[in-house]
């Protein structure tokens, strides 16, 4: 029994039917494609009595007839057109970077490579942007960041069907070893918080205080905040390791969300909102306050920082303040240094008791050796 067809628009995967020497209808194992090409209607054998193989063809076919300028010259495509499949695949695996990897593509890869061939790309063109982004300062996480987007569009491009890249050049990243150790005192704090609009000053105080990520902060909603059990509910589809968990409430956010809430517009059920629509994007707004505040190098993500040292510094265990910051492993803590000043002279007491014991242990053992020697030199 011949598989189920499968509908397809414009295009069909068929057998075609002839009479056997007995007269009997009989179908033919090889399965026969038809579709159309500029109005004409094409059959042809697909050479396989594979149904899938015949589809995937057929599909191949139809794509063809569709973007001739593309899947029959590739040379034609250009970097603009395999960003955009990066954009898409994000969409479509539902990423939670979506907005922000569209944002940043928009502002830093697609003026400077938009226009550019595929085919076009290599070494030398990927040393220029490098170049160009470190006039802006940007730093070489963020630089290998972008450029990892750049080869997933190349990659998506060549998986295409049919390929519209057809060689994927090598990327030779940048080494990482400018780990930022930028944090925000309670002062620096105080200022940028009182330099930004309401919508984002929350996002602020809920990242000083838990350290939870920009991504997160934007999907909280409002009925997931108890302010008389004084915390804030994170399901697991909006956290990033995709776990659920729970940001206390003290200090400022408890009155800060208090004024947030109550001024909180229309329907919408988030938390970070502005004039009743969810916000997704305040870095305007984080730049000015940050100018005024005198901290312009600030960056949002070092608030993460801050919150971490801050728990340490309190006498949270590591273990407790990964729980409230959302991070999976102790590596975090190796990569940003963290060691509060208290620790630091907890531990240098530890040391230095220790090496005492060794100078005394060491002085005891030289004055029994001097004595015995003493003995063996006294006459009789």
């Amino acid at each position: 029994m011949s598989p189920m067809r499968k509908r397809i628009p414009s295009g069909s995967v068929f057998q075609k039917t002839y009479n056997d020497r007995q007269g009997r209808v009989r179908k033919t194992s090889t399965f026969y494609l038809k579709y159309y090409a500029r109005g004409k209607a094409i059959e042809l054998s697909s050479g396989t009595s594979d149904y899938d193989e015949a589809l995937a063809m057929l599909r191949k076919k139809m794509a063809v007839c569709d973007h001739p300028e593309l899947s029959e010259h590739p040379e034609r495509v250009r970097i603009s057109q395999l960003l955009d499949l990066v954009i898409a695949d994000y969409r479509f695996r539902q990423r939670k970077t979506t907005y922000d990897t569209e944002l940043r593509i928009d502002a830093h890869l697609g003026p400077f490579f938009g226009q550019m061939k595929a085919q076009a790309l290599g070494s030398a063109a990927q040393r220029q942007y490098i170049e160009h982004r470190r006039r802006q300062k940007a730093e070489p996480a963020t630089i290998n960041k972008e450029l990892s987007w750049l080869r997933r569009a190349l990659k998506l491009g060549a998986r295409h069907e049919p390929p519209l890249v057809l060689r994927v050049p090598h990327f030779e990243m940048l080494p990482v070893d400018n780990a930022r150790e930028g944090i925000l005192d309670h002062e620096q704090y105080r200022a940028v918080r009182d330099a930004l609009p309401r919508y984002a000053r929350i996002a602020l105080v809920v990242s000083y205080h838990t350290g939870c990520r920009k991504g997160e902060i934007r999907a909280i909603r409002k009925d997931k905040i108890d302010l008389k059990a004084r915390r804030i509910h994170l399901p697991g589809r909006t956290t990033k390791n995709g776990k659920p968990r729970y940001l206390p409430i003290y200090g400022d956010m408890d009155a800060e969300l208090d004024m947030a809430l109550s001024s909180c517009e229309g329907a919408c059920p988030l938390l970070i909102q502005h004039e009743g629509k969810p916000l997704f994007d305040f870095e305007k707004a984080w730049s000015t306050a940050c100018e005024l505040a005198g901290v312009p190098d600030a960056l949002f993500h070092d608030l993460r920082r801050t919150a971490l040292t801050n728990m340490i510094e309190a006498g949270l265990s590591e273990k407790e303040a990964m729980e409230i910051s959302g991070h999976k492993t102790r590596a975090v803590f190796d990569r940003y240094h963290i060691v509060s000043e208290r620790r630091m002279m907890e531990n240098a007491e530890k040391l230095e008791a220790h090496l005492k014991t060794k100078e005394n242990g060491a002085g005891n053992q030289s004055s029994v050796q001097d004595a015995g020697a003493s003995q063996r030199r006294r006459p009789n």
